[in-house]
């Protein structure tokens, strides 16, 4: 059998290409089958008419024209009208009429399935089936170009064939040429996503009446995870997982903002957006910043020190960890090798995800964590000189890690001559320990600290005076947006200070307001001991609250119910049960009564607290940090007045401070 050479965006062409249809309709601008013959069911409601196809949320398919080969749609047996059932269980073959090869390349546009020899293309020459391409796993299609001067002279039949059923089985394809030279397919150039606009938004303001004053979230549209947070010197930075173009999760982009406080933030450009490499395209998921502080990767600019982002590059069918650098202070970005992987794929999860990386000053180097597993839990850790070539070191294996893993190095009891590492992922089961640049070893038992709505939290790299500060997205909750009348989905929690503390169960993890909430306070009501029995409201003579820091402790006695009712949210404590409960909302918007937030067992008869209430969120936080939790309320559903007073019985307030907060945003 003769053979074929198949390029696809190879080789590029210095001079004009001259081109021709193979034979009329090979373009499928008649907008019918007319020259092509259809047997079995994958082609049965071909061609398709622009971008609008069955196949899911579908992105620009790169067409030449109006019509092409769709090979999602299905027919559904009623009057013979695309349905919205997948179109990969459907098999098929669309082979064209007999055409003479007159030029050397066989160009066309091909898309969806990377299947070879299930899914795509081949040529038809007597009795030689000879397979020119399959698709790209994206249902944009690319150029390709065959080699076919084997061939000149000869009658020949395209045929475009689906074999498939599974996932990705369905074909695309367009536009069958003779062309003079193979055609480069600059859509396999690297290229940013030039229709996600820069900006930092700045029409938007923060001054919608039920918009959150002190809790970061971004201007507009939705946003998750907090990325890349790192302190350059002056500034923290906080990136994001940002969807530019809507209030829904998707397309995901790394938003920006800096603060000199991290209360007090300014949203920037977006940092780094979406690209297609190698035919490839993805969106950019979670990861890490670093300060190059030693200059390892060899990019600094004068004294300003490079900001190196690391980012899992989302792109099917298997994702892979990339790297960006900026020497100039994070406001521009170059992708490193155009975005390729610095770290490939390794194997265990096609959506291996969130590099976590830090500089281990015993071990001189830099460490990469990245999840690679969920069932059985798997961990990898890789080692770096230069931030670019990354040696596997080891594996942890734990059942509960699951992606955005984090690990921060802290004293305990403030002790400099006692340090502990502490390990985390997404959902906050920790593990305390010890890393010695090459693996990690366990102390303690796996534990956990956070309750509700708190997920994938990180903490900035290389923070002044060796503090630890975290912040987490609040996951779950409303689309604010459709809802309450601001124009962004989901905020992250207010910034909390990190610290291991012996305890008599062991060393534990306590978390607790950073210090710097202190620049938000305005008036300050102090109140002593307080008995709380019948007609008794210890707020009776405040008015109004809207932003509150509230401490408190405070001995049940022999009452029911211990009652906090403060703006837009009521929490109550339940003496019998041992439960602090608040008024919430649900993911759709509906108020729910009496959501759990923590089981607090009295300490020497006192129950301790601290709650932060911004408008559509509270935050408790119990004995010192050591439990602590995050709620979305109901902004509209708050109690009629403000009170906090028992019910059916007497309790006693030992001390309480209620802050009145300030907004944290230039309104």
């Amino acid at each position: 059998m003769k053979t074929i050479l198949a390029i696809t965006a190879l080789l590029a062409s210095t001079t004009v290409c001259a081109d021709e249809l193979l034979f009329p309709n090979s373009d499928f601008e008649s907008g019918t089958l007319d020259g092509w013959t259809v047997q079995g069911d994958a082609f049965q409601v071909q061609p398709t008419k622009g971008d609008n196809t069955a196949a899911r949320n579908r992105e620009s398919a790169n067409i030449q024209g109006t019509w092409w080969i769709g090979g999602y749609e299905k027919y559904n047996g009623k009057e013979g009208k695309p349905g919205a059932i997948s179109g990969d269980a459907l098999t098929g073959t669309l082979t064209s009429q007999e055409f003479t090869i007159k030029r050397p390349y066989i160009t066309f546009r091909i898309g969806a399935g990377n299947l070879p020899g299930e899914v795509g293309v081949r040529l038809l020459v007597d009795d030689e089936s000879i397979e020119l391409a399959t698709g790209v796993d994206e249902e944009t299609m690319v150029v390709h170009s065959s080699d076919v001067r084997a061939y000149l002279g000869a009658t020949a039949r395209l045929q475009v064939f689906d074999n498939a059923t599974g996932g990705w089985g369905h074909i695309n394809v367009d536009d069958f040429r003779g062309t003079d030279h193979a055609v480069r397919d600059t859509s396999k150039d690297f290229a940013i996503d030039n229709t996600i606009s820069p900006s930092g938004y700045p029409e938007i303001g923060y001054d919608q009446p039920l918009r959150p004053q002190f809790h970061f979230m971004s201007k507009k549209n939705w946003l998750n995870d907090p990325n890349g947070m790192v302190f350059d010197g002056e500034n923290y930075h906080l990136f994001f997982q940002h969807n530019p173009k809507g209030t829904g999760w998707g397309n995901m982009t790394w938003g920006h903002a800096t603060s000199l406080d991290m209360v007090h933030w300014k949203q920037r450009d977006h940092a780094l957006l979406p690209y297609r490499v190698d035919g490839r395209a993805g969106t950019i998921f979670s990861g890490t910043a670093v300060i190059d502080h030693n200059n390892s990767l060899g990019k600094q600019v004068g004294d300003t020190k490079t900001m190196v982002a690391f980012f899992t590059f989302a792109a099917k069918p298997k994702f892979y960890q990339a790297m960006a650098y900026s020497t100039d202070g994070g406001e521009t970005w170059t992708y490193w090798n155009e975005g390729r992987a610095v770290v490939e794929n390794q194997g265990f999860d096609n959506g291996e995800r969130d590099p976590k990386v830090f500089w281990h000053e015993p071990s001189q180097q830099w460490v990469m964590l990245l999840w690679v597993q969920k069932d059985p839990g798997r961990v990898r850790w890789f080692t770096s000189k230069n931030l670019v070539d990354w040696d596997f070191a080891s594996d942890l294996m734990r059942d509960w890690a699951f992606e955005c893993m984090d690990l921060v190095f802290l004293k305990v009891d403030d002790d400099e001559n006692n340090t502990k590492c502490l390990i985390y992922d997404a959902s906050f089961d920790y593990e305390i320990g010890s890393f010695d640049g090459q693996k990690f070893i366990a102390e303690t038992e796996t534990l956990s600290i956070v309750r509700g709505n708190y997920y994938a939290a990180q903490t900035f790299n290389q923070a002044p005076d060796d503090r630890a500060v975290q912040i987490g997205w609040m996951r779950g909750g409303p689309d604010s947006a459709k809802l309450f009348g601001v124009p962004h989905n989901q905020q992250m929690a207010f910034p909390v200070e990190m610290s291991l503390k012996t305890t008599p169960e062991g060393i534990r993890l306590f978390c607790w307001p950073i210090k710097e909430i202190d620049s938000l306070v305005g008036q300050t009501h102090e109140i002593d001991e307080v008995t709380l029995d019948a007609g008794v409201n210890v707020l009776a003579g405040i008015n109004d609250l809207d932003l509150v820091d509230l401490e408190v402790s405070f001995s049940p006695g022999d009452a029911e119910q211990v009652v906090f009712d403060l703006s837009r949210v009521s929490l109550r404590y339940d003496v019998k049960k041992q439960v602090l409960y608040h008024s919430g909302i649900d993911n759709n918007g509906a108020p729910r009564e009496d959501v759990c937030i923590d089981k607090l067992v009295p300490r020497e008869g006192k129950v301790s607290l601290r709650l932060l209430v911004d408008r559509l969120t509270v935050e408790a936080y119990a004995f010192g940090g050591a439990t602590f939790a995050a709620h979305y309320i109901h902004p509209k559903h708050g109690p009629k007045k403000l009170s906090i007073h028992s019910v059916g019985g007497t309790a006693k307030i030992h001390d309480l401070s209620v802050r009145e907060l300030k907004s944290a945003w230039e309104l």
